[in-house]
């Protein structure tokens, strides 16, 4: 059935008019108030980051005290308290297995000296000693003649940031006959950092770092 079209010729136009041009009106309006909608919410998020960017977050620095007033431990709680000491001591041996360890497979040399800066920082003592030995002693030259395997024997808190760790080297030729067996004992001074980085805590899960270490031949 045909609609009817008014004779009145203004209310003709104005039923061609709603007829052609409501549905653009109708999807305008809409958008207008997804508009104020989105601008809404906009507003409201940016007030919340300005307020959250005005907070006063106070984080404590503990310093630990001996009997006479002196301190012998610093640092925030977090790098104090979060890591298990039982884990500290474990990440503490493999660091020198991964560092004084010889293999003939290249890949997994290299995993080992990765994993062995994963524990350094550039700026530390401990990382320039690490690079001197390397240096002189590179373990791809030595793996053409010989292996070395590490056994860690103890890792000992001195205090709350400094280890005693002592380890034995067995050197073995390619043949696989032990030629020498030497002891060794280092001390670390460590830091713990939280990591926030996905590369580094694959690699560093705790956020240990070497601030400094030594190690001498032991007799």
């Amino acid at each position: 059935m045909a609609e009817h079209t008014p004779d009145n010729p203004y209310l003709a136009a104005r039923q061609e008019w709603t007829e052609r041009y409501g549905s653009y009106v109708r999807a305008a309006s809409a958008w207008r108030l997804v508009g104020i909608v989105s601008l809404s919410l906009a507003t409201l998020s940016t007030g919340y980051a300005l307020y959250q960017s005005t907070e006063v977050k106070l984080v404590p620095y503990i310093v630990e005290v001996d009997k006479l007033g002196s301190a012998v431990n610093a640092g925030f709680p977090a790098q104090i308290e979060y890591a298990d000491p039982r884990v500290v001591r474990a990440s503490l041996a493999a660091f020198v297995t991964n560092f004084r360890s010889v293999t003939p497979d290249a890949v997994v040399q290299k995993q080992y000296i990765d994993r062995t800066y994963a524990l350094l920082r550039t700026s530390d003592p401990a990382t320039e000693k690490v690079n001197n030995w390397f240096r002189s002693s590179s373990p791809f030259d030595k793996a053409k003649t010989a292996t070395v395997a590490i056994e860690v024997n103890n890792v000992v808190p001195l205090s709350g940031q400094s280890f005693q760790i002592d380890w034995t080297e067995y050197e073995r030729d390619r043949k696989g006959k032990e030629v020498a067996t030497r002891r060794f004992r280092g001390i670390a001074n460590v830091v713990l950092i939280p990591p926030q980085d996905e590369s580094v805590i694959r690699l560093n899960p705790i956020g240990l770092y070497l601030k400094d270490f030594d190690w001498t031949a032991q007799i």
